[in-house]
């Protein structure tokens, strides 16, 4: 089998009310669809996901890095031969890369192989990897702050309303201000009771005494982590609340492969890692990373992208749930219209999805939707 042709599509749909987290505004999301072809026919498919905004998005670079760095590279090799190829990839994109938008574009490129791969080999990608569970428990991931002057109400409403269809765990936002955030923590672990696991998410947004003050401030309402509390580079501040904070520390979703994982895990600098298979290297670097983590004894769970994550989530034994977007929140509207499969993703019964059992991921794209929200690389 020869790689013949590789096509990346730039995808972009406009939210009809901006969010945000404690980092930035989100006004919309993007997709790079990437189609791996080859010559008995098969296509591999993977994606990649923005925030998008606007001409800022990093979606418009990571297309270029596929098609004039990582095309060229992979174009009638063997795409059965992953591992190689990423290391190829990998290698040749070592002077403008090691993280950021090089990694994400060689994930892309590692999603759509092993996608391939399962196709070939007419197997579930779960089962190729391991087969852990043909089920996987997931948490209502929300809590954005709003324009909206009652924004904490909206908030309850929001986490309950997860809790009323049956989700047992659900993850709110913080990050602004200490204070304020702890009221608002407060407030939802009133409102949902003391047996809905609850799990807050910074974004990077604080230093390490910012962070240690709310942590401080909130170990009473029984927080299973704290996310990305500080930036993913101050391995130290990391460090640091590992060690102090009376909540856990989680991170990872802006960490690329498994030599950035190596420092979090060694350097004991967090208690959950939190890989991104569109951020980490692919399928190939977070299984890595997944296999460190269980050799430390620590939970491993993904950030977003259910689509893909619920194969690797079931495929190993230390994730103890995935984080997951209800079909109707402004990050995963535009995602569910464009795969209409996996089905089983769109279902949850109590707290719970099943993994697909097609072959590959078992994504299956509405065209017509494809056709809709293409733009090109020049957009703004």
């Amino acid at each position: 089998m020869k790689i013949t042709d590789v096509k990346t599509t730039l995808l972009y749909s406009p939210f009809k009310e901006k969010i945000n987290d404690a980092a930035r505004k989100i006004a919309g999301r993007d997709v790079i669809l990437i189609e791996i072809q080859t010559d008995e026919g098969i296509t591999g498919v993977g994606f990649l996901t923005g925030l998008g905004v606007a001409s800022g998005s990093e979606a418009v670079i990571i297309k270029d890095i596929i098609d004039k760095s990582l095309k060229p590279i992979v174009l009638q090799q063997d795409p059965l031969r992953i591992e190689r190829l990423w290391e190829k990839m990998y290698k040749g994109t070592t002077r403008f890369g090691r993280k950021g938008a090089a990694i994400r574009a060689i994930s892309g490129m590692d999603i759509a192989m092993w996608d391939l791969l399962g196709k070939k080999a007419d197997i579930p990608l779960y089962k190729l990897l391991g087969g852990y569970s043909n089920k996987v428990k997931v948490y209502a991931s929300g809590g954005f702050y709003t324009d909206d002057k009652n924004d904490t109400n909206r908030l309850i409403d929001e986490m309950m309303s997860y809790v009323d269809q049956g989700f047992k765990v659900v993850k709110m936002k913080v990050g602004r201000d200490v204070y304020k955030d702890a009221k608002r923590v407060e407030s939802v672990r009133k409102a949902i009771g003391n047996e809905v696991c609850l799990l807050v998410d910074a974004n990077e947004a604080w230093d390490f005494s910012s962070a240690l003050n709310f942590a401080n401030r909130v170990q009473d309402y029984d927080i299973y982590w704290l996310e990305e509390p500080v930036a993913p580079d101050d391995i130290d501040g990391f460090i640091q609340l590992t060690q102090r904070s009376p909540i856990p520390i989680a991170a990872g979703e802006n960490e690329y492969t498994k030599f950035g994982f190596k420092d979090l895990i060694t350097h004991k600098a967090v208690h959950v890692v939190q890989p991104d298979v569109t951020r980490v290297g692919g399928i190939s670097e977070w299984m890595k990373v997944a296999s460190m983590a269980r050799a430390w004894n620590m939970p491993c769970v993904n950030h977003a992208v259910q689509e893909i994550h619920v194969s690797l989530i079931a495929a190993v034994s230390n994730a103890p749930f995935m984080e997951y977007f209800s079909r109707d929140h402004y990050l995963q509207t535009f995602l569910s219209e464009l795969f209409v499969g996996p089905h089983c993703v769109h279902q949850v019964v109590d707290g719970y999805v099943e993994v697909p059992e097609a072959p590959g991921l078992g994504l299956e794209i509405d065209w017509d939707v494809v056709k809709k929200h293409t733009i090109s690389k020049n957009w703004n």
